[in-house]
């Protein structure tokens, strides 16, 4: 498989992991794919964001134009449009992605938030693309009982950290070692465990 070859994916729901949770999960799920095996990227994004999402898919309409309608409107103005969304980095459970953009047949892009990103693609209906290797490292998996399976890449610091201290009291140290390679991985810098992304 070209481990460089672009996915596309789309926003398959939104979910709640708690109904006290300030942050919620934009389910990315591949394009085209579905059943068992099925790969789905979780991104956590903030209310706001996530309603932006939920208005777009839903095509409800709003009675005053919001921040993405204004940004996209500007861009329109300029004669620009927007053309796709890149996700490009996953690290430390923080997304990073590039939103390009199209202006006389010259292409550019910026650093975005995934959370902006996401909300944009959807109103916009532009793709979303991540590289092969970065989907296959941080997916989670559909499973045949509608389970995910979840790699510890995603997860946060804090969660990872709760996850070795159970998987040292239940002598599971090979798993406890990876658990601890991936939290030293993230060095003292990842402190962006309430982040939204």
């Amino acid at each position: 498989m070209d481990q460089d070859r672009k996915i596309e994916l789309i926003v398959g729901e939104i979910l709640n992991r708690k109904p006290s949770d300030l942050a919620l999960i934009a389910l990315l799920k591949e394009k085209d794919c579905q059943g068992p095996g099925l790969r789905c990227l979780p991104v956590l994004v903030g209310p706001l964001e996530a309603q932006a999402i939920v208005v777009s898919l839903f095509r409800h309409k709003i009675p005053h134009p919001g921040i993405y309608e204004l940004y996209i409107n500007t861009l329109k103005s300029f004669d620009a449009q927007l053309s796709s969304v890149h996700i490009y980095k996953i690290k430390g459970g923080i997304f990073y992605s590039h939103l390009f953009m199209e202006r006389d047949g010259n292409t550019t892009y910026i650093d975005c938030r995934t959370s902006d990103a996401l909300a944009l693609a959807v109103r916009s209906n532009i793709p979303i693309y991540i590289d092969e290797s970065l989907l296959e490292s941080n997916c989670v998996r559909l499973q045949p009982d509608g389970a995910y399976t979840l790699p510890i890449t995603t997860a946060s610091t804090k969660v990872l950290k709760e996850a070795l201290e159970q998987a040292i009291a239940s002598e599971n140290y090979e798993f406890a070692a990876r658990l601890r390679d991936e939290i030293n991985s993230r060095g003292q810098s990842d402190e962006s465990d309430m982040d939204i992304i």
